[in-house]
């Protein structure tokens, strides 16, 4: 997903010592459906643990990048979503 940081805690440690990040991160791309673009924009909460976390702290609010990884849920008991960062790359 192409997006940029808009949001971004401070970076804190688990109990067992692994960084966590949480941010939220701004995407707007055009997409076709049935035929015709159609404009999507949004916001959605993301999270980076571990090495990825040091990486994600240093990004610029102001660029976009391309950020992989997979979306699960907040915790066993949630239902909302949360975006898991595995990977960023810059984009040029």
């Amino acid at each position: 997903m192409i997006a940029r940081p808009i949001e971004r805690e401070s970076i804190r440690y688990t109990p067992a010592g692994i960084p966590v990040i949480a941010a939220r991160l701004w995407h707007r791309s055009q997409q076709m459906e049935s035929g015709t673009n159609r404009n999507v924009e949004f916001e959605m909460p993301a999270i980076a643990i571990g090495d990825i976390s040091k990486e994600f702290e240093k990004l610029s609010s102001d660029s976009f990048y391309l950020f992989k990884g997979f979306m699960a849920t907040k915790s066993a008991k949630s239902r909302s979503l949360v975006f898991h960062i595995t990977g960023i790359s810059s984009i040029e």
